[in-house]
């Protein structure tokens, strides 16, 4: 939210610098504000289209810029208004914004789909009574693309290390994780630009009971790479 003020203040400050009639100055603000709404309505509905409502506000408010000086340049035009070839302020401002949108931000995407990340244990939610993560997950190791964290899972003193690793599987599965396949349950990270994923692997090796988190590139894209120390 405070990005999308930010922007549609500083574009609708922009037009100001170019506005030549002033009743299509409160047309312009309005059309800003509904981008900006329409990038928070975005991110609010679908928490993981970050990266998308973000670049939706950057279009945006370009778009409204552009189609606002143009419909500006006409009206003055048809009037005979010699200010109607002032119009170098508010192409700047649209290059720029276009110059975000359609560079900087893809750019960005790629950047951060290309880095793994150690994902947190709020991640799994609220554990449920009688399981406990120990460990402060100090250990993360990173590869190429990926990074994964180690944390204790320990249940009530009469189960057995599986029975916690079920129970854990179960508390995952009612918060919308995934069946787990091989052991491992993976979801994405965000929605369509972010490819990330964050994916827990439960093991019950030894008598202990032990929850991995990883984050990065899905597994496809880095298998086989090496892991080292973070």
């Amino acid at each position: 939210m405070l990005v999308a003020s930010v922007v549609t203040v500083v574009a609708f400050l922009v037009w100001l610098t170019v506005a030549r009639l002033p009743w299509f100055t409160g047309v312009v603000l309005v059309a800003l504000i509904l981008v900006a709404v329409v990038s928070i309505t975005l991110a609010a509905a679908q928490p993981r289209a970050a990266v998308e409502a973000r670049l939706l506000l950057f279009l945006g408010v370009a778009v409204t810029l552009l189609v606002a000086g143009e419909m500006q340049r006409s009206r003055l035009a048809d009037s005979g208004d010699d200010r109607a070839g002032q119009r170098w302020p508010y192409r700047i401002a649209v290059g720029l914004a276009l110059f975000v949108a359609l560079a900087c931000i893809p750019a960005a995407a790629w950047d951060f789909n290309d880095d793994g990340f150690v994902p947190s244990a709020r991640e799994l939610g609220p554990l449920p009574g009688g399981l406990a993560l120990r460990g402060a997950g100090g250990d993360a190791e990173c590869g190429t693309g990926r990074c994964a964290v180690s944390y204790a899972l320990v249940g009530r003193p009469d189960e057995s290390a599986e029975e916690v690793a079920r129970r854990m599987w179960g508390h995952l599965a009612s918060r919308g994780w995934p069946e787990p396949e091989s052991g491992n349950s993976c979801r994405p990270v965000g929605w369509l630009l972010d490819t990330r994923e964050t994916c827990v692997e439960i093991s019950a090796a030894d008598g202990a009971a032990r929850v991995t988190l990883e984050g990065g590139r899905p597994a496809p894209r880095f298998a086989g790479a090496s892991s080292q120390p973070r």
